[in-house]
């Protein structure tokens, strides 16, 4: 009898883990705590080069969505229900509480999709009359979840998520993907995967020969995770916190043309913003975000 798409993604994907990670040795008297939200797409290393700069008094942690089975598995088999914002939030907040993490305040950082998962972390603790543990909420290049920027599946432009999948492919072989631009406007899929292989190939970020149909078969599984957030968070309008957000937005924004990716809608004060080199999926690894991002979760203030 033949597997459900279910069962075959539990067989690869093994027990079931936790999603909290100390990443580092316990630090009760830690002078500052901080959790950040990882959403998968990259291993969660990616954290290590920011992480590590933080002063030998902290305390890092590590929430990874990516030990969520349900989140997971919906990543790979796209006919699965997904779990949504809400109850990701509840299910990191469960094991924060569970750890004491909640008894003292701490930095809650969050990238990409993790930054929305993490304002909602935030809004649950304000809730329960907890706001204070918050000390500083920080996203980085995560789009907010906002009216303005909640598309349906079959309305994310091709040449937007083929521009996107370039930082990621670049960052995934460690080689920066560089595109003219427009160079994927107006063209579908199966076009604009064309142009990033001859652009590819010709950089070094892939070998001479790789094949249209790898190429493809990796798309697949970056696209079908891009659509895995995106149907998490359908119905997700958050109220405003009436507390400040620190925007960090890479040159190589998922939104470059958006200076605040919508945060202004959802923060009772004034936004604070940190402008950093690299891009969505290169911003944790490059030295100089890095060394900024170290500084702004150490002090609570931007340094640049």
């Amino acid at each position: 009898m033949s597997q459900r798409p279910e069962q075959a993604v539990r067989r690869q994907r093994g027990p079931e883990q936790r999603l909290l990670t100390p990443l580092g040795p316990p630090r009760p008297d830690a002078a500052r705590t901080v959790v950040a939200v990882h959403p998968g797409a990259l291993p969660a290393g990616v954290w290590q080069t920011a992480l590590a700069r933080l002063p030998e008094d902290g305390a890092p942690h590590l929430l990874d969505l990516g030990t969520v089975p349900e989140y997971f598995a919906a990543a790979l088999v796209p006919t699965l229900s997904v779990i949504g914002v809400r109850e990701l939030a509840e299910r990191c907040l469960t094991e924060l509480t569970e750890a004491g993490l909640t008894e003292r305040p701490f930095t809650l950082v969050g990238w990409s999709f993790g930054g929305v998962v993490a304002y909602e972390i935030a809004a649950r603790l304000d809730g329960q009359g907890l706001g204070d543990r918050v000390e500083d909420l920080v996203v980085l290049d995560s789009i907010a979840p906002v009216a303005a920027f909640q598309r349906p599946e079959e309305e994310l432009r091709p040449a937007m998520l083929l521009g996107w999948f370039a930082m990621y492919l670049g960052a995934k072989r460690r080689r920066r993907l560089t595109l003219a631009p427009g160079a994927l406007e107006g063209l579908g899929e199966q076009d604009g995967l064309g142009v990033l292989l001859t652009e590819a190939t010709a950089q070094g970020v892939l070998p001479d020969g790789t094949e249209p149909a790898g190429l493809r078969k990796l798309y697949t599984a970056f696209h079908t995770g891009l659509v895995r957030n995106n149907r998490c968070t359908v119905g997700y309008l958050p109220a405003p916190l009436d507390r400040t957000v620190t925007v960090v937005k890479p040159e190589g924004s998922l939104l470059p043309d958006s200076p605040d990716l919508g945060w202004t809608e959802l923060s009772g004060r004034p936004i604070r913003r940190l402008p950093v080199p690299g891009d969505h999926y290169t911003m944790l690894q490059e030295p100089e975000t890095a060394d900024a991002l170290a500084a702004l979760l150490t002090t609570g203030s931007p340094t640049r």
